[in-house]
């Protein structure tokens, strides 16, 4: 890509833009974590407030810096648009951890062209870290590169403090048997992804998300030298326009390589 190349610009763009706009947003958000109560959506997960205000932040900035981009979001439109750029946004990522007090949850925001995700943002402000990839450009935090951790086996016990990041539909179907790595449980799968991302944990499998969850975290993964696949389920990317999302899930996990997660998801989970 030459300095000239339109995209270029729009990602730079982009990326000023989310930085100002994440930054203005942290401090409310982190002031009511713990502080608002949820009401029920249709399918029965929580929302705030704050999930409304984070969303309106963000659709508000892109709006006025990218008028002819569209946007899907959880929280206000779920079916994609027909336009060559469009935003994946989860203003909240964890809601319920969010209602609880317990400081893990993300923002989770990315930017597809053509439906291929180019910028991801994943931002977490109570540890004050915000992931970005840039297709083609890996992953970073606060300008140091992100890489994902070398593969380790999961049936050796040497490995029975490695996390591996599940949600909680995943560890009820899992199969005990042969996993030496850590279970974990947090809640948010975006920012599981930038856990695997990051090199902190060995992989994640998410059993039911939508694409909110994974438009970002998935190139925070992939950027970061890692393979993200899709399981059980037509793939949620890249973005088709005209698709409902609300109603779409598929098994998408992440780890150092897809052989690697192939293997450990087909160990965990029973065929369906």
């Amino acid at each position: 890509m030459s300095a000239r190349d339109p995209r270029v610009d729009t990602l730079s763009r982009a990326l000023v833009v989310m930085d100002g706009v994440l930054d203005d947003l942290s401090p409310s958000l982190l002031a009511q974590s713990g502080r608002t109560e949820p009401t029920a959506k249709h399918d029965g997960t929580p929302v705030t407030d704050a999930d409304h205000e984070a969303d309106h932040a963000l659709t508000r900035a892109i709006r006025a810096a990218f008028p002819a981009h569209g946007i899907v979001s959880e929280e206000q439109e779920t079916v994609a648009p027909d336009t060559d750029w469009c935003w994946i946004i989860d203003p909240i990522d964890g809601t319920s951890n969010f209602t609880a007090g317990l400081p893990y949850w993300c923002v989770s925001v990315a930017l597809a062209l053509e439906g291929e995700v180019q910028l991801a943002v994943v931002d977490a402000p109570p540890f004050r870290r915000r992931t970005v990839a840039l297709r083609g450009s890996g992953t970073t935090r606060g300008g140091r590169t992100m890489r994902v951790r070398d593969a380790v086996d999961w049936h050796d016990g040497r490995n029975r403090h490695v996390p591996v990041m599940l949600t909680t539909g995943t560890a009820r179907r899992t199969r005990s048997a042969g996993l030496r790595l850590n279970p974990r449980i947090m809640g948010a799968t975006a920012l599981d992804l930038a856990t695997v991302a990051d090199g902190t944990a060995a992989a994640s499998i998410a059993l039911i998300p939508k694409v909110w969850d994974v438009a970002a975290g998935a190139l925070l993964v992939t950027e970061a030298g890692g393979g993200v696949v899709t399981l059980h389920g037509e793939p949620l990317l890249p973005l088709r326009p005209g698709v409902e999302y609300d109603n779409r899930a598929a098994v998408t996990a992440a780890g150092p390589d897809e052989g690697y997660v192939r293997d450990l998801t087909a160990g965990l989970l029973p065929p369906t």
